[in-house]
């Protein structure tokens, strides 16, 4: 029978840094290590779809893998105008 203390062995502990390296590790792995917006594998960042500024949240439904510049584009818009707007530029 698992007592408590043979369960306590089985425990992983992160430091904050490393569970958050882990968390971006996973978005960017869903994503394919590509920018959901343009396709690149370079410079790759998290972006939140809906922005914080605007009442999105730190949650991995919220958040995807970004290009530095995609990110830096798109800011705090929302992603439809973000996306009419690499459209207008093509």
């Amino acid at each position: 029978m698992d007592t408590p203390r043979s369960l306590m062995s089985e425990l992983l502990c992160f430091r904050s840094g490393d569970a958050k390296r882990m968390w971006r590790e996973s978005i960017k792995a869903r994503d394919g290590h590509k920018c959901v917006y343009c396709g690149s594998t370079d410079n790759l960042t998290i972006d939140h779809v809906l922005p914080k500024c605007k009442g999105g949240y730190d949650h991995a439904d919220n958040c995807v893998t970004a290009c530095r510049p995609c990110n830096q584009a798109k800011g705090s818009m929302q992603v439809d105008v973000f996306m009419q707007t690499i459209l207008n530029a093509v």
